[in-house]
């Protein structure tokens, strides 16, 4: 066979189809139809476990419309993807920057603290957590006693959701900062050594030079961080226990709550179904306008 035929052949449709097979079914089996199941699932009445699904249309939709508890733990939702993402990245850009000054001393060190509780499952977090949170023997009540205070409820109705959001910066913030750091070490150090020699500071070099030059970095970490944290339930479930409250309930725990709720024998398929369909489109929006605000050209250096 000639040099050319055998071209042909391995570059032909035969080998793209060869290559391409395999994944693309194994994308249509897994996640296409799932999909597209779901998507027919939250327009039906089901519990999950009848042999037939009734379809009912937009029915679940209208529900959630007019859910009160469905649009307060949006709320919880949409509070703890801001704020948490304030805590995060706010520590995660301070954490990275200092870490990545040439004078700071053991690197390797406090890299490795920062980073070790993203290790802990949302459990373990929570279990932690709640410990320190206990209103009665809790190191934060008792820390504050000591100065006179009278200790704090912390899992309060008012006090619940920035509880869970400080639990989840000290769980989360390392996988931010090695992201942020990862970009920091790929910029030139030339441009940075040429904008301190042209005489600016330390802060205006963060500003003016690494903080542009990490916006592709910052994009990919921030959006991370919405699909993430609009999809909180571990660590929400672990901390409130069996029965989430409403102050602390998110739009996962609600799902789970009304989709597999066996204590109190609701098992509403369809409405939960829909329920994740709607905040599918909800992280889609949000991307998609993070992608407008940070624009679509890469950075070349």
């Amino acid at each position: 066979m000639s040099q050319l035929a055998r071209n042909r052949l391995l570059g032909g449709p035969g080998t793209l189809a060869v290559l391409l097979g395999p994944s693309l079914l194994l994308f249509v089996l897994f996640l296409a139809w799932p999909a597209l199941d779901s998507l027919f699932v939250s327009l039906c009445s089901w519990t999950g476990f009848s042999p037939e699904a009734q379809f009912t249309g937009l029915e679940n939709y209208r529900n959630l419309a007019a859910d009160a508890r469905f649009w307060k733990s949006l709320t919880n939702t949409f509070y703890f993807v801001l704020v948490g993402g304030l805590g995060h990245f706010f520590f995660a850009f301070l954490f990275a920057f200092a870490l990545n000054h040439p004078r700071f001393k053991n690197k390797k060190f406090y890299q490795t603290l920062i980073f070790f509780p993203s290790f802990v499952s949302a459990v373990g977090v929570a279990i932690l957590w709640a410990r320190l949170y206990d209103f009665n023997d809790g190191l934060l009540n008792r820390v504050w006693r000591v100065f006179g205070g009278h200790g704090v409820d912390w899992l309060a109705s008012e006090n619940a959701m920035n509880s869970i959001v400080i639990a989840s910066v000290w769980a989360g913030v390392g996988g931010q900062m090695i992201l942020l750091l990862a970009g920091m070490k790929r910029i030139p150090q030339d441009i940075l050594e040429a904008a301190r020699i042209d005489g600016a500071g330390e802060w205006q070099v963060f500003r003016h030079v690494t903080l542009p030059m990490l916006k592709d970095v910052t994009y990919v970490a921030l959006s991370l961080w919405l699909i993430g944290s609009m999809q909180v339930f571990g660590l929400v479930q672990a901390l409130a226990g069996p029965g989430v409250p409403i102050d602390m309930e998110t739009v996962s725990t609600y799902q789970y709550a009304i989709s597999f709720n066996a204590r109190d024998n609701i098992y509403m398929m369809g409405r939960g179904t829909a329920m994740a369909v709607a905040l599918v489109a909800c992280i889609v929006l949000l991307v998609s306008g993070l992608r407008l605000v940070f624009g679509k050209r890469e950075l070349e250096y």
